[in-house]
Formats: structure tokens, C-alpha cells, sequence
């Protein structure tokens, strides 16, 4: 804790150490210091007012433990929080008033609407900006049940933006809910010039079942084509769906052409084409159109799913095995599935197998738990079904894992158990106390967090994959120092060639760089977490994280804008250059090599 006065000075004495500080009081969302960063708010310059701002609005992110409850201190910095914000939101600075507006839609609740509604008519048009994610994220945080009518209609106007970076922020605030008060604004913005505006219109009109117009299934861009696929499917309106759609350039597309025609029981129009998808046009279209393939056949795709089962490429037959839920046979197959060599595809099949009401699912289940030799991605998907389960039965499996998953590196797995033992306790409150107590014996993490000097000059970093190069900017010391170093320096030292990128979500993210090629490994050590105000837009580079201060070796690209990531992930990089290439990449790709430039 900071006495208020004593900082306020400080800040004036000297900024960039109070900058500094400032960060590290939003990364902290220590409830005592509410005081200091009121008092900074108040009397500080323009940029350390806007500092002081973002560390205020990250109360509104506090990571409450699963089966907890947010803490008295933090909901009351939280209050806080929101009472000191609300009258700077008409601050002289455009600066100030952004962060301000940014940090009420993370702290405030209906009482601070009156406030963001204004904001939304701003001169400024970053303010515009904000205040539309401002209105998005207290309905996300559920702050507030809905939007209200005034903030309905407003959304709707700021659609109408002369500004492209009002519209997007406008319309992705109806991608979360269905919204039909925004219904016609949408329409219109479907056929916005900008990209962002046209994807999160057509995301926002597929809530409300309505189809796409045909041009947006031949759009330019493949995420706005894919998106309008996917509307297509979910309005049912499958005589639409053409057959250019399953040979498109971009596998996104391909893959939303599966899932929409798996729905539509045409099996003689599209089983041909979901066949001939299946048996060769990349991991991501080949596994989604085993999936639908399975539901459109059923027992009639037993043969596709049985040699897509031996695929050389892992992501392939994990597919294949999740898709083998449909047949006869599927216990039997899906517990074979469990010892298949690679940990990714036996990891899917138990996942599979647990979802089902196999006889075979909750002694297999038991089995893994228990057993200390089970892979990190076996046992981790035991324990996530258990605790989707929430089966009593598995609870000695879960404290079993739990004596276990010990040493540096297995926090996470730690973590999880936790969650599921938490989770199976609120379904049995008999069992609850005993469950909880034991608990009391587990450490959470143990490994403490990795310091890296910060690197004076933040370098550029070219990742040389199968499907082309990119380069990345790293964050400076002050948003993310340990992270821009610690990934230089496993660049350096070649710790990413021939890695993979394991996970490839269409018009979300793209993930790699695990060691074990599942998000399940890491390199020894973990950072404490550097969130900071950069946004995530496409090509920005992010940390995952299964809980705080737990990032490592990995890293995620966002591929369109995600907001929702903002403040809760450490950004430590952009992609400056080949943001193409990630639109091409598939599970499974691999980094050819990463190096300093």
C-alpha cells in the first residue's frame, strides 16, 4: 500500500517511475489502493490519469476462484471504483475520458449507464469507441441483465458511425445475445466497406437466425465468408449452401460448409461432398467434415471413420474418434481410442467416451485418474469430465491425481483438480466440508514466477512456418518486459523450431508453441501476468493463461478483433507484417524456425 499524498507526489517528481507503479497497482488490484489511484486520477497529469483509470477498471476483472464468491473487499473496490471514474468521464483530456469510459464498462453497473450514454455522443471518436465496449462489457461481466432500451438504441446509432473503429466496436456489442432491437442497423452494416463491421453483423444476425445475403458468401475477406456460412446453417437454409463453398481456398470456409451441412439431414446432396472433403483438403476441413459426415450417416460412415482413425496427422483422428460417438460400436472404439501413442488423440477419445452413457466411461474415467504414469492430457481431460460429471464416484480418482501432480510445472493440472473437486462439491452438499477441508492441504501453485530482465530494445521476430512468414513487434519493457524477453530468449535459443500451432479457432485465435503440441506443456517456468492497455486486435500477440500469473512458453494471435480478451491477457507483441500467413494456418502446422532480427 501507497500512502495517497506521498504518490501523488511521486508522480509529479518522477512520471516514469510512477507509470511503472501504476501498472503494477493494476496488475495487483489491491483493494487499499483505491485511494492512491483516486488521488492520481485526480491530480495527475493526462497520462498518468489515464494509468490510474485502467488500474481502477481491472477491479472489475478480479479472477474469482472457482465455486467462490467474489471477495467483500474486492466488490467494494469495485464500488469504489466506479464512484471515483464516473466524474472524469467528461474530463478536457480525450485521453482521460477514454480510459475512463474503458474502465466503467469494467467496473460499473446500471448506475454508471447515464454516464456511458453520453460518452457515446463524444466529439471524440475513440471515446465513441469505448463507450460502445463500455456498454458491451457491463452485460458480458453481468453487471446488468440487458441492454437497456436507451443503450439498445444508442448501439443501433453508433452503427451509423462516420468512424470504421465506432461501427465494429458498435456491432460486436450484438455478437454476444441475440438483439433484435439492432436488427435493422445490422442489415445495413452487413454491407459496411469495412471487414470488421461486415464479420460481427453477420456473427450478430446468425443469433437471430436471419441468412446472409449471397454476396457475403463470396466476401473477400474468409472469416466474413465463413461467418456467413454459419448463418446459413443456422437459418436452416441449406439450399444456399453451394458446392463452391466445400472447395473454397480458405479452410475456414471449408470447415463452416461441414458444420452447416451436418445439420441438414441431405445426406444423398452432401455426404459426397463431405466425403471427398474428408479424404484430403487439410487437417481443419478434414476432421470437421468426419464430424459431419458422422451425424449425417450415422452407422454409414463407420468405414470413412475407421481409416480416418489411422491417420498419420494426430488431429485427424481426433476427429475421427470424437466423431465415432454415432456408431454401434462406440464404447469399445472410444476405449481403444484412450491408448492410442499420441497423448492428444487418446486425451479426445476419453473426452468422448466420458460424454457418453458407455458402461465403459466412468471405469475408464476412474482408471486415469489414479493412475501417475497417465499423460498431463489424458489426466487433464479425466479431470475436466469429471467435473462435468459431477459424479461422487470419481472423488478418490480426483484426490488420487491430486497427491500426484506435483513439481514444477503442475500448477495447471493442480488448478484443475481443484475446480473439479469444487465443482462435484456444490452438487453433493453432504460431501462439500469433507471435500473443501482436504483441500486445505493442496497447494495451488508452488513455483514461483520466472523474472527475466527487460529488454532496452523491444527486437523483431520473423516465425518462418509451413504455410509462410511472419513477423512480430514485441511489446516494450513497459507493457510486457519479462514476456517480449522470455520469448526472445527461447527465440534465441531455438526453442520454438519445429513446434507446432495446436489449436486454430476461425475468427478468434491461433495458439502454439507447447512443447507437447497440446497446450498442456510448457517450459519449466511461468511469468506473472503483464496485462497492460493494449488492445487485441487482429495480429496481436497474446499469453494464455489457465489462471493468474501462469503464462509460459506459449502464444496466441488473434485473427479478428477480441475485446473480450482486453485486460484479462498479457498482449506482449503484434504482427507487423505477413498477417496472411495465419489466416492459412491449420492444426498441426509447424514452426520451421523463429528468429531475431
Amino acid at each position: 500500500m501507497v500512502f495517497p499524498a506521498l504518490f501523488v507526489f511521486l508522480v509529479a517528481a518522477v512520471p516514469a517511475q510512477a507509470r511503472t507503479s501504476l501498472r503494477e497497482m493494476a496488475r495487483a488490484a489491491d483493494p487499499r489502493d483505491v485511494w492512491v489511484l483516486r488521488e492520481t486520477l485526480r491530480e495527475a497529469n493526462p497520462q498518468e490519469r489515464a494509468e490510474a483509470a485502467f488500474a481502477l477498471g481491472q477491479y472489475g476483472l478480479f479472477e474469482v476462484p472457482e465455486g467462490g464468491a467474489e471477495p467483500v473487499d474486492i466488490a467494494s473496490a469495485r464500488a469504489a471504483a466506479a464512484a471515483v471514474l464516473a466524474p472524469e468521464a467528461s474530463n478536457p483530456d480525450a485521453g482521460v475520458r477514454r480510459a475512463v469510459v474503458e474502465a466503467l464498462g469494467k467496473v460499473g453497473a446500471a448506475g454508471e449507464e447515464t454516464v456511458l450514454l453520453a460518452a457515446t455522443t463524444d466529439a471524440d471518436a475513440e471515446v465513441r469507441a469505448q463507450a460502445a465496449l463500455a456498454l458491451f462489457r457491463m452485460r458480458f461481466l453481468k453487471r446488468v441483465p440487458e441492454y437497456s432500451t436507451a443503450a439498445a438504441s444508442r448501439l443501433s446509432l453508433l452503427t451509423a458511425d462516420p468512424e470504421a473503429e465506432v461501427r465494429w466496436r458498435a456491432v460486436y456489442a450484438a455478437t454476444r445475445w441475440a438483439e433484435p432491437r439492432m436488427a435493422k442497423a445490422l442489415a445495413v452494416c452487413a454491407r459496411d466497406a469495412d471487414s470488421r463491421v461486415r464479420l460481427f453483423s453477420v456473427r450478430a444476425l446468425g443469433k437471430l437466425g436471419a441468412a446472409p445475403e449471397d454476396i457475403l458468401l463470396s466476401d473477400p475477406d474468409p472469416y466474413v465468408r465463413a461467418e456467413a456460412v454459419g448463418a446459413l446453417g443456422a437459418a436452416k437454409d441449406w439450399s444456399r449452401l453451394s458446392n463452391a463453398l466445400f472447395v473454397d481456398a480458405s479452410a475456414h470456409v471449408r470447415a463452416a460448409a461441414a458444420d452447416a451441412a451436418a445439420a441438414s439431414g441431405d445426406v444423398a446432396r452432401f455426404g459426397p461432398l463431405l466425403e471427398k472433403m474428408a479424404a484430403g483438403t487439410g487437417a481443419l476441413a478434414e476432421g470437421r467434415a468426419l464430424l459431419a459426415l458422422a451425424k449425417l450417416r450415422g452407422e454409414g460412415a463407420a468405414e470413412v471413420l475407421a481409416r480416418a482413425r489411422k491417420d498419420p496427422r494426430w488431429w485427424v483422428r481426433a476427429r475421427a474418434f470424437e466423431a465415432s460417438a454415432s456408431l454401434l460400436r462406440a464404447g469399445e472404439i472410444l476405449q481403444e481410442g484412450t491408448k492410442d501413442p499420441d497423448p492428444r488423440v487418446a486425451a479426445q477419445a476419453l473426452e468422448t467416451l466420458a460424454a457418453s452413457t458407455s458402461m465403459y466411461a466412468l471405469p475408464v474415467l476412474d482408471q486415469v485418474l489414479r493412475d501417475p504414469r497417465a499423460s498431463l492430457e489424458l489426466r487433464g481431460a479425466a479431470v475436466d469430465a469429471a467435473a462435468r460429471r459431477q459424479d461422487a464416484q470419481l472423488l478418490g480418482g480426483l484426490f488420487e491425481s491430486m497427491k500426484s501432480a506435483t513439481g514444477t510445472g503442475a500448477g495447471e493440472m493442480r488448478e484443475s483438480i481443484r475446480k473439479a473437486l469444487l465443482t462435484v462439491a456444490d452438487k453433493h452438499p453432504d460431501q462439500a466440508s469433507s471435500i473443501r477441508a482436504a483441500l486445505k492441504s493442496f497447494a495451488h501453485f508452488t513455483d514461483k514466477p520466472r523474472r527475466v530482465r527487460p529488454l532496452e530494445d523491444a527486437p523483431l521476430v520473423d516465425m518462418e512456418t509451413e504455410k509462410g512468414s511472419f513477423t512480430i513487434a514485441l511489446a516494450a519493457a513497459a507493457d510486457a518486459g519479462t514476456h517480449a524477453a522470455a520469448f526472445a530468449e527461447s527465440v534465441k535459443k531455438g526453442f520454438y523450431d519445429g513446434l507446432t500451432w495446436h489449436r486454430v479457432v476461425t475468427a478468434f485465435v491461433v495458439q502454439g508453441g507447447d512443447p507437447r503440441g497440446s497446450g498442456w506443456g510448457d517450459a519449466g517456468w511461468r511469468l506473472a501476468d503483464e496485462v497492460n492497455r493494449t488492445p487485441f486486435l487482429r495480429g496481436t500477440v497474446g499469453m494464455p493463461k489457465a489462471g493468474k500469473d501462469t503464462g509460459g512458453c506459449q502464444l496466441f494471435v488473434s485473427l479478428v478483433p477480441t475485446p473480450h480478451l482486453d485486460g484479462r491477457y498479457t498482449a506482449f507483441g503484434r504482427v507487423i507484417s505477413g498477417l496472411e500467413v495465419l489466416d492459412r494456418l491449420e492444426p498441426g502446422d509447424r514452426i520451421l524456425r523463429a528468429s531475431l532480427k
